[in-house]
């Protein structure tokens, strides 16, 4: 049995059970915890967590070698605190989203990031996929 995060403790201390979900279900949400999660964020453990989080606002590097860090953060950290999926694959993908605010008078661009992974099921071998999107660096332009 899996429970659904965030975790409300409400519901036992009311005498009802806590939502469930599938095993797809909570490896998805842990490895978006684990994506969202900044290094050293976790006080009980401050390696779990996303190490690109320190790259954020890094206008140093190139995007392609920006990509390639968000990349191998992800797969290191899924593959270090996943143990239910093997053979892990990620991706990642970038790019600039303009939205513009009539009413505010301005326009924000933010870089728009997809993170697919494809892996196995460690107690199965079945096929598992999860995808996300994530919205990075606010930038305004008056």
């Amino acid at each position: 049995m899996y429970y659904k995060m965030p975790f409300d403790c409400g519901d036992i201390i009311n005498g009802k059970d806590a939502p469930t979900c599938t095993l797809g279900e909570s490896i998805a949400q842990n490895i978006q915890l684990l994506i969202t999660t900044k290094l050293g964020e976790n006080r009980y453990n401050p390696n779990y967590g996303n190490a690109i989080w320190e790259l954020e606002f890094e206008k140093a590097v190139s995007e392609s070698k920006w990509t390639e860090d968000f990349r191998k953060a992800v797969f290191d950290v899924v593959t270090t605190y996943e143990p239910r999926i093997r053979k892990a694959y990620v991706e990642i993908h970038s790019e600039l989203v303009e939205k513009t605010w009539p009413m505010r008078n301005y326009t924000e661009i933010k870089k728009k990031v997809t993170v697919l992974i494809k892996a196995n099921l460690t107690e199965t071998g079945e096929n598992f996929s999860f995808k996300t999107e994530l919205f990075l660096s606010p930038m305004s332009i008056d």
